[in-house]
């Protein structure tokens, strides 16, 4: 799954929200190789209201 959109209200106010998975390069991967997310928050009519971009530490801890 390269995206995701859920809907109901958002934080900024929005009616639903997408979020597209990434690599570093900003190509879209499934969930589970994403570096990155990012996630537009939008009215009904498709009016972005809110952009917020997430970083994930893929990288495995040794203990």
């Amino acid at each position: 799954m390269v995206s995701e959109k859920r809907i109901g209200r958002t934080p900024a106010g929005g009616d639903y929200s997408e979020v597209f998975y990434m690599d570093m390069k900003h190509n879209l991967v499934d969930k589970e190789k994403a570096e990155i997310a990012m996630i537009h928050e939008c009215k009904n009519d498709g009016t972005l209201i809110r952009e917020t971009i997430c970083m994930f530490d893929r990288k495995e801890k040794s203990e």
